[in-house]
């Protein structure tokens, strides 16, 4: 009797400590994005779904095209302001890396949210009052493509692809979309007189029959159009390089655009520890951050994140370093953006 008294005490005390711990939420808001091997876009659109249903208060996302062969050009919201900058990634294959570091920004800024902690001195309750659109792979296409080869598309088009190609059957350095335009060669700016591009459909450099021909360009030109961010940021991938400014020397308000815009160009430069390329008075064009300045008369960047590397793509042992160089680019610029829309 005495150790039924006992078996009994016992088991409630096991229910009284079991009642005492804390539960877990039953949307526990683990999540990571895997940046130690290939960034796909299957991998993107499930950590977009993941982050969505986690933080559906801060997380929004919309398609803004279909590509030819069924995938998405993802366009995601993150934060609560009226007033926007856009982040975006990825207009060229081989830049995949772009893809994994913008959505690690959005990943880590999201748990600084809810944590209330500062990424390199920038506060993310910013995003209270600006909003940042992230677009991390503008060429899904052509991501899978350089990435997964010919058995990834219809086998009636891989003799086309094999000749964009230049007969070679490895896709490691393929740039353009599937169609074999590049993608960034394709936006109004200059873009009639474009040297050193291909006349045809090729892995790079063809830049198209017109300008915004390719669904991916003429969808982030109306997109951009859409939100009217206070600034964009084209990330590519090779060079450490940060271009900025085109032909802002003409723009309405040239003195007070040119000097804020350099300001600005300075300090993500110093963050990043990129070098800061001078613009030419002559500039060629055709690229996003160049119909951007000359659209709506505000600053852009092309940011170039890793080392001068020709006919392929990072290797994954540089992300590291990317990461710490840009973690903070996003919190300083929706800062920047703040100040701007209150002059």
């Amino acid at each position: 009797m005495n150790t039924f008294k006992k078996l009994l005490q016992i088991e409630w005390l096991v229910i009284v400590i079991i009642l005492f711990i804390p539960a877990t939420p039953s949307s526990s808001r683990t999540h990571d994005i895997n940046t130690k091997t290939v960034y796909t876009y299957e991998a993107l659109t499930e950590d977009l779904n993941k982050l969505s249903e986690l933080y559906p208060d801060m997380v929004t996302y919309k398609a803004l095209v279909t590509t030819t062969y069924g995938r998405k050009v993802w366009a995601i919201k993150l934060g609560h302001g009226k007033r926007n900058i856009l982040i975006h990634g990825a207009h060229h294959a081989r830049e995949w890396m772009t893809s994994a570091l913008l959505m690690k920004m959005l990943h880590t800024y999201l748990t600084a949210y809810e944590s209330n902690q500062n990424i390199d001195g920038f506060s993310p309750n910013i995003l209270n009052q600006v909003s940042i659109w992230f677009v991390p792979m503008v060429n899904p296409d052509g991501v899978t493509l350089q990435q997964f080869g010919l058995h990834a598309f219809p086998t009636n088009i891989h003799w086309s692809l094999i000749e964009m190609n230049e007969g070679s059957i490895h896709f490691i350095r393929w740039k353009a979309n599937i169609h074999g335009i590049d993608l960034n060669r394709q936006y109004p700016a200059n873009w009639e007189n474009l040297k050193g591009v291909n006349r045809r459909p090729n892995y790079q450099f063809y830049k198209g029959r017109r300008p915004l021909e390719a669904d991916e360009v003429k969808a982030l030109v109306e997109f951009t159009r859409n939100i009217k961010p206070e600034i964009a940021v084209s990330y590519h991938s090779s060079g450490n390089m940060i271009f900025w400014g085109y032909h802002q020397w003409g723009l309405t308000h040239t003195t007070n655009f040119t000097d804020d815009y350099y300001t600005i160009a300075e300090k993500v430069a110093e963050i990043t520890n990129y070098e800061l390329e001078e613009p030419a008075f002559h500039q060629q064009g055709g690229g996003f951050t160049d119909w951007f300045v000359q659209e709506f008369e505000k600053p852009a960047f092309t940011v170039e994140i890793g080392s001068l590397i020709e006919d392929s793509s990072l290797p994954l042992i540089a992300f590291p370093s990317i990461w710490e160089r840009n973690k903070a680019i996003g919190l300083f610029l929706a800062e920047k953006a703040l100040q701007k829309t209150k002059e």
